[in-house]
């Protein structure tokens, strides 16, 4: 059977950034395997040597692991990705099955995002510009009261104090912390120089003037757990980065689809439902055994592993004091994303469709289908504690409330509205929350100590990455292999 093909790269296409690419006999070379020829099947370093599973084993098989899977096979170097789930993505998980396919996480892709572009491209995928929830307004539920978003300012439901009155509660954040970035560039955020303005999201803000009441709506639905346990840094960092967006899109047949594609390049180098529970390393191999007793074996490794994943993964490792306290204690956002179907209950109240609530569905966005272009229903994007509060709920009780709290919010909509079906991230065993978190006063530290490789293992995925969002996680794979790619070129030369 002849060399797989791969959409848009050539076996020796350089890294991301600028280092080479290694040919096939120069990574056998390096490795020692001359018997491990391509699609050979399992091969042995020596004569006496435990079965080599793989050039590199790739563990997680979300955006980040596809593509350093994806680098290390095109420059001949043969990659086996281990994946937990039953499908491909990681946190891309796209409903394939439901007419607006329903993302419950990668939903945007900014225009920035030169990476996935090229490779959505390669697979044929259109990357389309965000038609937002094709609904004009807001409606808000504050405080008990239902209003749209325009009689907020002089709504009794509005608590805020002097010239937040103006400010919806869903630009609070950005009212506060935008004016004045003391960031120069987007890439300084995690830099050592920028450790004295490391403090809390909440305590910048009330420095900056912010009310108790902005405070109470900023932690119901704002994009972290709480605004005292997150650091601004990320904050101004994602701001700086949206300043140089001139357009944001997704992709039209769900950002699984570009997993998918992934995946099907590699073929038979993704083994699905495998579990990861340890992983070790000597000076010759790197070891993973899995949840069902196999041990599998490769020179190389990328770990993708989100760290509350990694932190129930044996590891037998060289980490630092700074790797093993980051993978311990970084935080990730809870997010729990239910989907409801929904008749048009908001033609007869004549409120915008989409919400803003401080009821325990939070915000609310119009599901669109993709073909006639119509709301069909709602997806509720839950955060921090409510999101903890609302995961402990079985799935009768959660669709009990969820329906009480729509004909709370919106009379009209009583016994017009649907529950499908929700995704927890935060109790994903697989991901643990839905993006990392880092904690005020240790960005740099914990920055770095994630980055930092051990030994043969190389570490990639969104907690690792420089660039924002999926972009971020498909540059930092690719950055990985080109890692190992160059470690074996320097080891044949």
């Amino acid at each position: 059977m002849g060399r797989p093909f791969f959409l848009g790269i050539r076996p020796t296409e350089a890294r991301t950034e600028g280092s080479r690419g290694i040919g096939r006999r120069a990574a056998c070379k390096a490795l020692s395997l001359p018997a491990l020829a391509i699609g050979s099947g399992l091969g042995r370093r020596l004569a006496h040597a435990a079965p080599v599973a793989a050039d590199v084993l790739v563990l997680g098989g979300g955006l980040a692991g596809l593509a350093a899977a994806r680098r290390l096979a095109a420059s001949g170097v043969r990659p086996l990705v281990l994946e937990a789930r039953d499908r491909p993505g990681g946190r891309a998980h796209t409903r394939f099955d439901l007419p607006d396919r329903a993302e419950f996480g990668a939903v945007e892709i900014g225009d920035s995002y030169t990476r996935l572009h090229a490779l959505a491209q390669g697979c044929g995928l259109q990357v389309a510009p965000a038609a937002g929830n094709r609904s004009s307004g807001l409606t808000l539920h504050v405080n008990g009261q239902t209003l749209e978003a325009s009689g907020w300012p002089e709504s009794p439901a509005n608590r805020l104090t002097g010239a937040e009155r103006q400010v919806l509660p869903g630009h609070l954040e950005r009212h506060y912390l935008a004016a004045d970035i003391p960031l120069a560039r987007p890439a300084d955020w995690d830099s050592p120089a920028a450790h004295s303005l490391d403090r809390a999201i909440g305590a910048e803000m009330r420095a900056r003037g912010a009310s108790d009441e902005a405070m109470r709506l900023v932690n119901v639905a704002g994009n972290h757990n709480h605004s005292d346990g997150v650091s601004v840094l990320g904050w101004w960092r994602s701001a700086l980065l949206f300043r140089q967006e001139t357009g944001v899109g997704h992709i039209t047949a769900g950002t699984g689809a570009l997993a998918r594609c992934l995946a099907a390049e590699l073929g038979g180098t993704m083994r699905y439902r495998s579990v990861v529970t340890a992983i070790s390393a000597d000076n010759r191999l790197t070891k993973v055994r899995l949840a069902d007793g196999a041990e599998l074996r490769a020179r190389n490794c990328v770990c993708t592993l989100p760290l509350p994943t990694l932190r129930r993964v044996r590891l037998d490792l060289p980490l630092g004091s700074g790797q093993r306290r980051a993978i311990a204690e970084a935080a990730y956002t809870q997010v729990t994303v239910a989907l409801f179907d929904a008749d048009a209950f908001w033609e007869e109240d004549g409120l915008p469709a989409a919400m803003w609530t401080d009821s325990p569905l939070e915000r609310l966005f119009p599901r669109i289908h993709a073909e006639i272009g119509k709301c069909i229903g709602f997806k509720a994007f839950i955060n921090g504690a409510g999101a903890v509060a609302l995961d402990a709920l079985s799935e009768v009780a959660f669709a009990k409330l969820a329906l009480a709290t729509f004909a709370r919010i919106r009379p009209s909509s009583a016994g017009r509205v649907r529950y499908l079906t929700r995704h927890a991230w935060g109790t994903d065993p697989f991901a643990g929350g839905a993006y990392a978190a880092w904690p005020p006063g240790q960005v740099a530290e914990m920055r770095a100590a994630v980055r930092r490789p051990a030994g043969p293992v190389r570490f990639a995925g969104e907690h690792t990455a420089n660039a924002p969002g999926v972009e971020g996680a498909i540059r930092s794979g690719e950055d990985a292999a080109a890692t190992i790619l160059d470690s074996l070129q320097v080891a044949a030369s």
